[in-house]
Order: C-alpha cells, then sequence, then structure tokens
C-alpha cells in the first residue's frame, strides 16, 4: 500500500517532537540557552549562494526567573550566550556583525502577551536602533497569496531578505538548508524548493525580486505588462501592487 506525503511527513513530525520535545516548564537552563541560540540562528538572512548575514546587531533575551534561586543557574549558563551566538553564526558561515551585542534580562513573572508555558522571548534591534523597537531599517512589505496553497495567506515582512520556495525548510544536494519566509506546500509543483528571493537594495530603497534558477521561472505583473524576472544577481525592481508569479501560483505585494 503506497504512502502518501502528508502521512509521511506526519510520521516525520512525530520523530522530531519524540526526539527534540517542546520545553517544558521545568527545562534546565541548558536545554533553555540551546533554545535561545536556535531562535536566533533562524534570524539568519540568505542575501545569495554562500552569503548570509544577520541582519540585527543588538539581542535582548528575556527569561522568567520567579526567585533569585530560580534566576542563579540561568545567570551562570547565559553569561557566555554572546559567545555562544558568535560560535552559531560562524559554524552556519553567517557574517557576524561587528558591534554585536546579546544581553539577558529577568522577569519575575512571564508578561500577558506570551503564549502558555512560554519561557523566554527575544527583541531585536538594527544599526543602532533600540532592541524590541518598531523601527526598522526596512520598509513593511505585505505578501498576500493569490493563487496557490501555502503555508499562510498573508505574510508581513521588515526583513531584508524573503526567500520563496516549496516548503518551510528545503535541503539542496550539499545537505544545506534553507528556510522559506514564504512556504507553499507541497502541492504546489511547479514552485521549486528554492525558487525566488526579495532583496532590499538599501542604496536604491527598493525591493528586487531575484529568480533562485528556478524550473518554471518568475515573473512580474504590473497592469497590463508581463516581465520574467532575469537569472542574474540584479533581478528586477517591484512596486506596491505588484503581481509576483512562482510557476503557476502567484502573489500580490504591497510596500508601506
Amino acid at each position: 500500500m503506497p504512502v502518501r506525503i502528508a502521512d509521511l511527513k506526519q510520521r516525520l513530525h512525530a520523530v522530531k517532537t519524540f526526539l527534540d520535545p517542546p520545553l517544558g516548564p521545568d527545562a534546565p537552563p541548558l536545554e533553555i540557552r540551546a533554545a535561545v541560540v536556535d531562535a536566533i540562528e533562524k534570524k539568519i538572512a540568505i542575501l545569495g549562494v554562500e552569503r548570509r548575514t544577520f541582519p540585527y546587531d543588538r539581542v535582548v533575551v528575556r527569561l522568567v526567573a520567579a526567585s533569585e534561586v530560580d534566576k542563579a543557574p540561568l545567570e551562570s549558563v547565559f553569561a557566555d550566550l554572546e559567545l555562544r551566538v558568535r560560535e552559531r553564526l560562524r559554524e552556519v558561515r553567517c557574517d557576524v556583525p561587528r558591534a554585536l551585542d546579546v544581553r539577558v534580562a529577568f522577569v519575575k513573572k512571564a508578561p500577558p502577551a506570551w503564549a502558555p508555558g512560554q519561557l523566554f522571548s527575544i527583541d531585536y534591534g538594527a544599526r543602532g536602533g533600540d532592541a524590541g523597537s518598531t523601527s526598522s531599517p526596512w520598509p513593511l512589505l505585505k505578501v498576500t497569496v493569490l493563487k496557490g496553497t501555502a503555508i499562510k495567506k498573508v505574510y508581513t515582512f521588515r526583513e531584508p531578505a524573503i526567500l520563496i520556495g516549496r516548503t518551510a525548510e528545503a535541503t539542496d544536494t550539499k545537505g544545506r538548508v534553507r528556510r522559506n519566509h514564504v512556504a507553499f506546500d507541497d502541492r504546489n509543483a511547479t514552485v521549486s524548493r528554492a525558487h525566488a528571493t526579495l532583496k532590499y537594495d538599501k542604496e536604491r530603497a527598493e525591493y528586487r525580486l531575484l529568480d533562485d534558477r528556478s524550473a518554471r521561472g518568475t515573473r512580474v505583473v504590473r497592469g497590463e505588462t508581463l516581465m520574467t524576472v532575469p537569472r542574474d544577481p540584479r533581478g528586477l525592481r517591484i512596486q506596491s501592487g505588484d503581481e509576483l508569479q512562482f510557476g503557476d501560483a502567484s502573489v500580490r505585494v504591497t510596500i508601506e
């Protein structure tokens, strides 16, 4: 009897959850620190082949410590957090910001906005801005799925690079993992796993769309004009209201 892809994914997810379960309320400090470093790694932006960057220079990690007894072991384990973060960034061949500042703060009880059971939060700041500030060097980009099935219907970003492809995590022939920000599911066979990238050009103050050597190509619809995105590092400038086509799937972008 053939195994369906959906069933296989469910089994793989169950195995991953068993081997690496979510943090429980009694998680030891070492496990919490490992989860924090993993969460920070997910903020890495991929700018091109073999080019990764961490787009923030300030990171503030907030931990729950109800008493001094709870706080002491956390302080001890998290004392070298910045060193651990720098090591992780270098391990995955990511450029490390020269002025990277990673700090730890403690709260006696979880803020109301935290999810039940949440043990920590992480705020990020860029280019001298305060960590946790709503200000950003990149404009707000809204991506609305028009055709195709994705993990979400609407995405919003303030990021220097937004990866688009099939599945949330795609692994290439060298074992490198690409984490797609806009992820279509496996029913969208015409969307390549590493299909395209929306990259912000600071000098021109504009987003540009790059085709990541997709199988079915990338196009931009602007009014009555259909433009094919060239396969070169410059890509194609996009405007608010453009429709972006990835194979047979498409999205609408709004830039604020």
